[in-house]
């Protein structure tokens, strides 16, 4: 801690003390407020003394006293200045990244401020790829701006993660930007400013602009129709899951987070306020987590049809209620009913067993009984159009179909909870097949005699 002078130490007032003979005494030192630079008072807890005067009428106080009264003040001193300043630092070079990143996880964690699912994708990129390239005990000050960029570069543009490379980029500028609140280190050390994602070369960048087609996140009202069909045949709730999705832009853990208390019926209304808990990092007695943002927290205008879905499946959670003793009825809507699985059963269902179902196929293994296990139905597979068919396409088909309606992309934006959503207005921006045609029309009655 640094040493400051505390200049002379004044009397500042006294009081009678319990015991006879004795009396309570205050002590003060003035400094300068390092924002405002005006007089600062620091004063000194009540110590008790024999009440014992010069003649000049000032307390007398022994020499130990004032040792004591004199290092109280030249702590308070130095903690005050330490408070407003980043002239020291609370380490001595010993901060390691993975105390830090630790410290920064639990500081958030503490706070409420990370959803599970959040915490998930940080710790396994921490996992999986930092620590890979930048060993966990380095030291926090010796890690330069260079060996963060080599790492980065190695996912994009050298590579073709770059949503990867991204999230690496704002988990250790969040890492930092924590490191010197806690005065690990000072602003000039932090080599964040001076980590870019670079942009690929131009003729590969043509490259991906040919391959990529934003048709492929969403689908046509024929596209849909067909999907809805396949999956029907095999799983009606799936089916109703896939099918309000489309019907509301939500996305797929938010729609898993349902609870029935969460829908206004009379008003047609459904409050977004939590996401379906993932395993890592959920509370696994209510699988409650987050919503992904301030903006995804929201109310939604339902249809007649999404309302009929909802009642369907409650409906049917009903159902299980009153005949499953094993039934945990905890006010979900999307849940499981295993009947192989009793223990699941009342549990909102995971996204990953919804989009499992789309992509995979038997595995050849045979059941008890000797049935071949089915784990998914492979959807690409039996489409007649060649699309990759996830969960998140229903909410981009959501999207796709209000901007094909004309409805203005702010409406859509707080309809699916997302302002700066690159996906959201790709799409947007993105012409249908109908529009393309209006376009076409619009320019040839520009010239109409």
């Amino acid at each position: 801690m640094l040493k400051i002078d505390m200049g002379n130490v004044t009397f500042k007032q006294s009081r009678k003390a319990p015991k006879k003979g004795y009396i309570e005494v205050k002590y003060r030192i003035y400094t300068k407020h390092p924002l405002t630079q005006k007089r600062w008072e620091i004063v000194s807890k009540w110590y008790l003394t024999s009440e014992s005067y010069s003649d000049s009428g000032k307390v007398k106080i022994s020499p130990q006293l004032q040792g004591i009264i004199r290092r109280e003040l030249q702590e308070k001193l130095e903690q005050f200045h330490q408070r407003f300043t980043l002239s020291t630092l609370n380490n001595k070079g010993d901060i390691t990244l993975n105390r830090v990143w630790n410290e920064w996880e639990d500081d958030r964690i503490k706070k409420k401020k990370v959803a599970p699912k959040t915490l998930a994708g940080e710790q396994g990129r921490f996992k999986n790829h930092i620590i890979k390239y930048i060993p966990a005990d380095s030291l926090l000050h010796n890690i330069t701006s260079d060996v963060i960029q080599k790492m980065i570069d190695q996912f994009y543009p050298l590579g073709n993660h770059k949503r990867i490379a991204q999230s690496l980029k704002s988990d250790l500028n969040s890492v930092y930007t924590f490191a010197i609140k806690r005065n690990y280190i000072k602003p000039e050390q932090n080599p964040m400013p001076y980590v870019q994602i670079e942009n690929k070369g131009l003729e590969e960048r043509i490259k991906e602009l040919e391959s990529k087609n934003i048709e492929d996140s969403y689908l046509e009202k024929d596209e849909l129709a067909e999907v809805l069909s396949i999956v029907n045949k095999h799983n009606r709730q799936y089916g109703r899951i896939f099918e309000f999705q489309s019907l509301t832009g939500m996305r797929i853990g938010e729609v898993l987070g349902l609870k029935v208390a969460d829908i206004n019926f009379k008003d047609k209304l459904v409050s977004v306020k939590r996401t379906r808990a993932t395993h890592g990092g959920a509370n696994k007695n209510n699988y409650e987590g987050n919503v992904k943002n301030e903006q995804s927290y929201r109310t939604v205008e339902l249809s007649t049809k999404a309302l009929e879905l909802l009642q369907e499946e409650i409906e049917e959670n009903n159902h299980h209620i009153a005949g499953n003793p094993d039934y945990q009825n905890n006010g979900w809507i999307f849940t499981s009913k295993n009947h192989y699985k009793s223990m699941y059963n009342g549990v909102p269902l995971n996204y990953s067993v919804l989009n499992n179902f789309l992509n995979s196929s038997e595995t050849g293994k045979k059941t008890k009984t000797g049935h071949i296990k089915k784990v998914g139905i492979n959807i690409d597979q039996q489409i007649s159009f060649k699309k990759h068919i996830s969960t998140h396409i229903f909410r981009h088909t959501h999207i796709s179909f209000l901007a094909e309606k004309k409805v203005p992309l702010e409406a859509i934006q707080e309809r699916v909870g997302h302002t700066k959503g690159s996906k959201v207005t790709q799409i947007y921006l993105h012409v249908t097949k109908n529009m393309k045609k209006n376009i076409t029309n619009l320019i040839d009655s520009l010239i109409d005699d």
